[in-house]
């Protein structure tokens, strides 16, 4: 082999790694700050979960609709709502509650969801 082949096969193979790693580095996810939901909001806020059976649990304790709905009426936008649906519940049902919280306390309810891969305890 001369060295202008080497020099030639060595181009081509940095060319072809260049042109392969691009869409890798193009494609990165870049972290993005939390939208503007969640400025102004003040405290820790409450926690809700609904279980498949259509119960819900406020920060651990069982709360009826009606006594959920009196309470999401009267805090406005004090605090941020997380509502953390069951994993059992299908996602028209999801759907469905996160539409009615938001009607509740528009601008404090976010979707609150565990990390993908981790088993809950």
């Amino acid at each position: 082999m001369t060295l202008a082949f080497q020099s030639l096969v060595m181009m081509v193979l940095l060319v072809c790694g260049a042109v392969a790693v691009m869409p890798v580095l193009l494609l990165q996810p870049t972290p993005r700050l939390s939208p503007p939901l969640r400025q102004g909001l003040t405290g820790p806020g409450l926690w809700l979960v609904e279980n498949p059976k259509g119960q819900w649990f406020l920060n651990g304790d069982s709360l009826s609709r009606l006594a959920l709905t009196k309470l999401l009426q009267g805090q406005g936008r004090q605090q941020i709502i997380h509502y953390l649906p069951s994993d059992a519940l299908q996602l028209e049902k999801v759907t469905t509650s996160l539409r009615w919280l938001r009607s509740l306390a528009p601008g404090s309810v976010v979707l609150e969801l565990p990390p993908v891969g981790r088993p809950l305890r």
